[in-house]
């Protein structure tokens, strides 16, 4: 198996002049993006159940359509960031804070 297609997400946040805490993603982006595929099935039949109309008064906006089209937009973004080189989604200093979001 070639490691060339495995891509994973990092965080790094800095804060103040502090220590930089490194958040690495525990699962490779391609894998995520079965188990939202996965769960997209899911919700797909789920839909089937539920009226595409929310009620009048509801406690919640979010529906079970919402949620769908929600993980197909997030299917979306992961495949782009899974197809290209490694390279820096986010990159932003200040002052105050520093945000470093890189895709490997």
């Amino acid at each position: 198996m070639s490691n060339k297609g495995f891509r994973s997400l990092w965080i790094r946040l800095q804060i103040e002049d502090k220590q930089f805490i490194t958040i690495p993603f525990p699962i490779p982006l391609y894998i995520f993006e079965e188990l939202l595929d996965s769960f997209l099935d899911i919700l797909i039949i789920a839909c089937f159940f539920t009226p595409k109309t929310p009620a009048p008064n509801p406690s919640s906006r979010v529906s079970v359509h919402l949620v769908k089209e929600l993980v197909v937009a997030v299917m979306i973004l992961l495949r782009s960031l899974n197809s290209d080189e490694p390279y820096d989604l986010v990159d932003v200093t200040t002052d105050k804070a520093k945000v470093l979001i890189k895709i490997r």
